[in-house]
Formats: C-alpha cells, sequence, structure tokens
C-alpha cells in the first residue's frame, strides 16, 4: 500500500480507511484528510487527527504534523521508533495549526516529547517555531517579506534570512527553549511524502 512498511500499516489500520484507492484520515467527526498517490487534500480545521493514544499517559513521544499522510511516511522510514509502539502517538493539525490544538495536546499528553514532523520548505519551518512558542504559553507572529523572516516575539521583533530560518535559530534569537525536536527528510527534499514516493514505483 502505497510503499507503506507493513508493521506501519498493522499499527495505523485502526485510525485510517482505505477506499476507491485512497487512505482517509478522520479529524474529529466530519472533517476528513485523503491522500493517495495522485492526490492528497489536507484540512484547515480545528480538530486534529489522532492515533495510538489510547494511553496518554505511557506515552513518551507525540510525533506532530499537519499531515497523517506526512506521519505514516516519516515511520515507514524510521521503523526502528516502532519497537515498543506504546510509546509512541501520533497527531496531524491540518494545515493552519492553532495555539488550541497545542494546547489540548499539551493538557493531552502531559508527559511526552514532543517531535514536529512539518515540511522542510519555510511554511514548515515557521510551523516548527510557532508551535514550539504556543506550546511555552508565550506570543508569536511571522510576517515573510524580501526574503526574510519578520518576527514578533512577545512584544519584541526580530529579522532573519528566510534561507537559514529554522527552531534552532528561532530560540537561539528569542532564548525559547521548549525541547522540541524537528525531522526533515534528506536529499533535498521538502516532505517526507515526496521521500516516500521517490523510492515507490506507483
Amino acid at each position: 500500500m502505497f510503499g507503506l512498511k507493513p508493521e506501519v500499516i498493522k499499527l495505523f489500520t485502526p485510525f485510517f480507511q482505505y477506499t476507491d484507492g485512497r487512505l482517509i484520515f478522520r479529524y474529529g467527526n466530519e472533517v476528513v484528510e485523503s491522500w493517495a498517490p495522485e492526490w492528497h487534500r489536507v484540512p484547515a480545521t480545528s480538530e486534529f487527527w489522532l492515533a495510538n493514544a489510547e494511553h496518554p499517559n505511557l506515552i513518551a513521544d507525540l510525533y506532530i504534523s499537519y499531515s497523517a499522510a506526512e506521519l505514516l511516511c516519516f515511520i515507514s522510514q524510521r521503523t526502528f521508533l516502532l519497537k515498543f509502539p506504546e510509546q509512541h502517538a501520533f497527531a496531524a493539525v491540518g494545515l493552519l495549526p492553532s495555539t488550541a490544538q497545542v494546547e489540548a495536546l499539551k493538557s493531552s499528553f502531559p508527559l511526552a516529547r514532543w517531535h514536529l514532523i512539518f515540511d522542510a520548505n519555510l511554511v514548515g519551518r515557521i510551523a516548527d517555531a510557532a508551535i514550539a512558542t504556543w506550546y511555552m504559553g508565550r506570543s508569536v507572529s511571522f510576517q515573510i517579506m524580501n526574503e526574510q523572516v519578520m518576527i514578533t516575539y512577545c512584544d519584541k521583533s526580530f529579522v532573519v534570512d528566510s534561507g537559514i530560518f529554522s527552531l534552532s535559530r528561532f530560540e537561539r534569537l528569542t532564548g525559547l527553549r521548549a525541547g522540541m525536536r524537528t525531522h526533515k527528510p534528506l536529499r533535498g527534499l521538502s516532505s517526507f511524502i515526496e521521500l516516500q514516493f521517490a523510492n515507490y514505483d506507483t
């Protein structure tokens, strides 16, 4: 199935539906993400998709992305993480992550270390910084202008070149220390979905 590893399919099968050649992931009761090799629709929603989260107090690592499909592709290329699957949970927040989503996940998984699986492009790197800031209960806004990222963080202003912006750079600028890890695909690709299909003949 789309080149996903069998152990990944086994773990995630309770959390998606396969219909008409597509995987369907439910965010709440009504909103869905739809994914196939030639089609990917991700919602913008206040809800989120959760997997493997039945025992939140046992979760040591929470993997968060904009997309459930991105999480499946990430784990399919990191199957060593499934040695102790009961310690890992997965959440997709859609195209427009929000403070409310971050607060809800933080409350639900009080012991988990957060891993951010967002695109390697500038939008994904800004999402990393925004989520880390919200997790720490602080305010932030971003503007992109003339290949620079204009940051307003806790009423202070910062500027950084867009080409070198990252969560690490953001934390050095602002002094934020959220303790989160970001994961980006190798080979110059933007997403783990791209990396998955680079190795899969549809």
